[in-house]
């Protein structure tokens, strides 16, 4: 398979690329940083690095189009790029740096799923995966704009979902949870009082703790990536809760996809 991968120069996006090009698949392995996507090449032949920020709807055009050069399809794309953004109350914040998550996370998640839309439809496997977040389902106080962020990531895919159904392309997130990677060290540098006792806390004690195995958020990767996820499709699935690794889930898949259950939904 040809995948695409976003922040594929740390964190869980480099745990992606060097698992699946362990797969004999080819990685399309995309990041801001040159230096640390370049690094990837060098240790993993099946990786072709490309340097890109996601929320520049003119590098994603540049990325398009080197891509379309060498490939005439693709089979999956895993936008995981994001950062957390700006901390602190939102009525005190820049509104440059509030926005720069939404750009990231969100904007780089859309123009991804745009730009690379027509490579995909050509493709027999047809998968979308996206990354939620903390805040897409709960309030994250001081965290407005990534909260927002994974929020719009979630409700995006869920109507994608239905846009692309005719295509059969599969669209799904990924609530990863607390994986010890860099994305926290900028939680950690910040003032206490900017994020808030409650989840400085939180960060301090799962980084002593370990969190989410980055294991168990790649094992959820590939079920969604491969033929068991089947046609799930517009859901949500926590990559250390949700039971998407039993054989009683995945009989269940034609029922859970016409209703509610892993979406983000009002409860009356």
């Amino acid at each position: 398979m040809i995948i695409l991968i976003t922040g594929a120069g740390s964190g869980i996006g480099k745990a992606l690329s060097i698992y699946f090009s362990n797969k004999q698949n080819i990685v399309l392995a995309v990041s801001k940083s040159k230096k640390k996507i370049f690094e990837l090449k060098v240790n993993y032949n099946n990786i072709i690095p490309f340097q890109c920020d996601v929320s520049k709807e003119d590098q994603v055009k540049k990325l398009h189009k080197r891509i379309i050069k060498k490939f005439s399809k693709i089979d999956v794309i895993i936008n995981n790029a994001g950062i957390y953004g700006e901390v602190g109350k939102f009525y005190q914040s820049s509104f440059r740096k509030w926005k720069a998550a939404i750009e990231v996370n969100f904007f780089g998640t859309f123009l991804i799923c745009k730009y690379f839309f027509n490579l995909l439809k050509k493709s027999k496997y047809k998968k979308i995966i996206n990354f939620a977040g903390g805040g897409a389902f709960n309030a994250l106080p001081n965290l407005s704009s990534y909260a927002c962020s994974k929020s719009a990531v979630v409700r995006f895919s869920e109507t994608i979902s239905k846009e692309l159904y005719q295509y059969k392309i599969k669209v799904n997130c990924v609530a990863p949870g607390f994986v010890d990677t860099e994305i926290h060290n900028s939680i950690i540098k910040a003032e206490k009082k900017k994020v808030g006792t409650s989840f400085y806390n939180h960060i301090i004690k799962k980084k002593k703790e370990g969190g989410v195995s980055m294991k168990t958020v790649i094992s959820c990767v590939n079920f969604l990536v491969s033929t068991r996820s089947r046609n799930l499709t517009g859901k949500t699935i926590s990559a250390s809760f949700d039971k998407w690794n039993s054989k009683s889930f995945q009989k269940k898949i034609s029922s859970i996809n016409s209703s509610n259950r892993f979406t983000m939904t009002r409860v009356n």
